[in-house]
């Protein structure tokens, strides 16, 4: 097993979905909208650094960017009343039903690197 600092950024599949690698510097809270999506769970640890994410519910939410099966991902825009800082060894999920607005900050830039992985949903058995 890889430690967190020998994977690079770029997308890495496995049997079941993939994970992404992505670094950076966060950006205001107020720039940008919320994503949702259908296909996949998105699942994100924060390996370095820290963001703020707002989270809401998507029913809460109003779309400026319709649904993009290609992407997985509609984008949306409400009101950001749960915001939360996730610090380095942090993880969250993202369910369809959860509009999400990540790489964010409220007050100074951060800098992070974070694996998002994609798991697909699967409809009940």
């Amino acid at each position: 097993m890889q430690s967190r600092d020998q994977w690079n950024p770029g997308r890495y599949d496995f049997e079941g979905g993939y994970f992404l690698i992505q670094e950076g510097e966060t950006k205001p809270m107020e720039e940008g909208t919320f994503e949702a999506h259908r296909k996949y769970v998105d699942v994100q640890f924060l390996l370095k650094g820290c963001e703020e994410l707002a989270w809401k519910e998507y029913g809460g939410l109003s779309t400026v960017i319709p649904y993009n099966p290609d992407k997985d991902q509609e984008r949306l825009e409400g009101g950001r009343d749960h915001v939360m800082l996730i610090s380095e060894g942090m993880f969250y999920a993202a369910f369809p039903q959860d509009g999400h607005k990540a790489v964010s900050h409220t007050k100074e830039p951060h800098l992070y690197v974070k694996a998002v992985m994609k798991l697909p949903v699967t409809e009940g058995n």
